[in-house]
């Protein structure tokens, strides 16, 4: 609640002054147009057509019209988790409730020149256990109000892009590298509470940092592991030096120092702390426009490391743009995981289910999505348009639960009263299994 009010009174206060650069994610349907028509490394990416003179100020409001087919269902979120940690599986299965289960949003956007924006959208889906037990609801049939779920914002924040600097603050997803999954830091948390920086010193080098703060608390399993003198304080550090020669080669070192149980001192930001990953990537464009990625990681307190390499290419076609892609990934044991719980290297957020009740640590990797222990491949083919992307995302091998299998077939798109969209997802890992066809129509009013 602490973190939560600090960013509202951050956003207000900075408001009063200036307030655009908006970004785009995911859940855009122009993205993968943007995306694809340059050779980005971080998520999210700026928007850059803003068009705006002065100050503008919206209310915002979004509205969810949905229908899902439960097409195979033998998963089931524990209920009665009062303070527990999750495990890769769960965080897994989850992604279906922050993909299905919103409801309904509001709060206010507010734009300067083309440089500023700030955001604070209080978006209300449904709670976890909510979802797996009694099924998915809209906002106009919903049977309870405990039946939403309390872990929002997703997406609120205040962001400057102009010239050499970029900063933002707020919550916002964040990944670091040319792969789908990176491995020092990536976007399968919904979000990161961060401030964030990014500084261009000419047209070939620049430097990326952010500050990531989490939840502090723990199980009391994991209570009783631990000193019984230390501080309930827990961030983590990125700090990531990119290096582009030219247009066929990408270079980049980058670090993530997790400073937990004690104030950290300028060692622990930029060099190294008790535990963190150190981490190096290579981008090449050799010829016909074909994309070879490279990415190494390694923990550096346990010294188990992991890799990933891919190959792509993008069809670029008048206004449309075809991407096909292979990545192959693998993590050792113990790249993550420790004995000692403040030297997981999890980000941790709480969500908080009323019906049934629980209240859950999710802990989500910074990097590979599929945790420790696992060996994956991955194609991924995208289809973009102005106005919206066609997805199919396979990913299998296996982690430390066991086989996975997934499939993601996405339709997002644009039209002139809302976005709609089209979400088949099938994931099936260690025993568990989940697919869903989930249809959906976003209403956005903004009021200016």
């Amino acid at each position: 609640m602490k973190k939560l009010t600090l960013l509202i009174a951050s956003i207000f206060f900075v408001i009063l002054s200036f307030s655009s650069a908006k970004f785009l994610t995911k859940e855009d349907p122009k993205y993968y147009f943007v995306f694809l028509g340059g050779n980005n490394l971080k998520y999210p990416i700026y928007d850059d057509e803003n068009n705006v003179e002065g100050f503008e100020n919206y209310l915002s409001f979004t509205f969810d019209l949905k229908y899902e087919e439960r097409l195979v269902d033998n998963f089931s979120l524990v209920s009665g988790g009062w303070y527990r940690s999750t495990n890769i599986k769960e965080n897994l299965f989850r992604d279906f409730v922050l993909k299905n289960g919103e409801l309904f949003s509001f709060g206010f956007k507010s734009y300067y020149e083309d440089y500023f924006y700030a955001q604070f959208i209080a978006d209300f889906r449904l709670a976890d256990t909510t979802y797996f037990k009694y099924g998915n609801y809209n906002l106009f049939d919903l049977p309870d109000i405990v039946y939403i779920g309390l872990d929002f914002p997703t997406l609120s924040y205040l962001s400057y892009n102009k010239e050499k600097l970029s900063f933002f603050v707020g919550r916002v997803p964040l990944s670091y590298g040319p792969m789908k999954y990176n491995l020092v830091l990536s976007d399968n948390s919904p979000y990161y509470d961060t401030f964030a920086f990014s500084y261009r010193f000419n047209s070939q080098i620049d430097y990326d940092f952010a500050i990531i703060s989490m939840v502090p608390m723990m199980s009391k399993q994991e209570y009783e592991k631990m000193d019984e003198d230390f501080i309930a304080f827990r961030n983590a550090f990125y700090n990531g030096l990119n290096y582009n020669p030219n247009e066929k080669l990408y270079l980049g070192i980058s670090s993530l120092n997790q400073v937990a149980g004690k104030l950290p001192n300028p060692i622990n930001v930029f060099v190294k702390s008790d535990v963190g990953i150190y981490g190096g990537y290579i981008k090449l464009i050799p010829f016909l426009g074909i994309n070879l990625d490279g990415e190494y990681a390694i923990n550096y307190d346990t010294l188990k490391g992991g890799y990933g390499l891919g190959i792509s290419k993008t069809f670029d076609f008048d206004g449309l743009k075809f991407k096909i892609g292979f990545e192959r990934y693998e993590v050792e044991d113990s790249f993550f995981s420790s004995d000692y719980p403040y030297n997981n290297l999890y980000y941790r957020t709480i969500a908080l289910s009323n019906d049934p009740g629980a209240r859950i640590f999710f802990d989500y990797p910074f990097g590979f999505k599929y945790g420790e222990d696992s060996k994956i491949n991955s194609l991924d083919l995208t289809l973009a348009f102005e106005k919206g992307y066609l997805s199919y995302i396979f990913d299998s091998g296996y982690n430390a639960h066991g086989e996975i299998n997934s499939i993601e077939f996405r339709i997002l798109l644009d039209s002139k009263l809302g976005d709609f969209g089209l979400n088949w997802k099938s994931l099936k890992n260690g025993g568990d299994e989940f697919e869903t066809l989930f249809l959906f129509y976003k209403f956005e009013v903004d009021i200016k």
